[in-house]
């Protein structure tokens, strides 16, 4: 059963649709937990490339007086695991008041959006698998990013393993 999310702030909806997996990491803000998770549910980390670009359409639209369709959230929310629904759904003003709560405080502060929070760790995650496989297509001298983040570190036990994964999730 989808459920419209029924509640009306933009502080609340953010803290609503954490994933429920992962939800006390992000409250607490424990970055290297929530990286370790992402690196071990890349479904998960890749579905935020979704989820931000569908905000930021959703705001385009609405800056252009036009309208949207609701939007299915890919994962198990905490309002969801709290009401024992299946899927969320936010509509069309959700997603604009959400996206523009997310980057109503862009430099981090302690109010800082927790969806906002999630989306840098896990843009900032692709981004650099996307690094490595630029410098590696192109014969160039790696960037370090295997030996240098703790995540891929304690995930990967050498270069050959890492590029696996790539190669499966990406």
């Amino acid at each position: 059963m989808t459920v419209i999310l029924n509640i009306n702030t933009s502080k609340d909806i953010d803290i609503a649709i954490i994933p429920e997996v992962i939800y006390n990491e992000t409250i607490n803000k424990e970055t290297k937990k929530i990286e370790d998770y992402f690196i071990l549910h890349p479904k998960l980390l890749l579905s935020f490339v979704g989820f931000n670009s569908t905000l930021k359409l959703a705001n385009q639209l609405a800056y252009n007086k036009k309208c949207g369709c609701y939007y299915k959230i890919p994962w198990i929310t905490h309002y969801a695991s709290i009401n024992n629904i299946k899927n969320v759904d936010l509509s069309f003003s959700q997603q604009v008041d959400q996206y523009r709560y997310m980057i109503l405080y862009w430099i981090p502060s302690p109010e800082l959006s927790y969806m906002q929070y999630l989306s840098q760790i896990a843009l900032t995650m692709i981004q650099d698998i996307k690094q490595y496989l630029y410098y590696r297509s192109n014969n160039l001298e790696y960037c370090g990013i295997i030996n240098s983040k703790k995540y891929y570190i304690n995930n990967f036990k050498n270069e050959k393993i890492f590029l696996n994964y790539i190669n499966l999730f990406f």
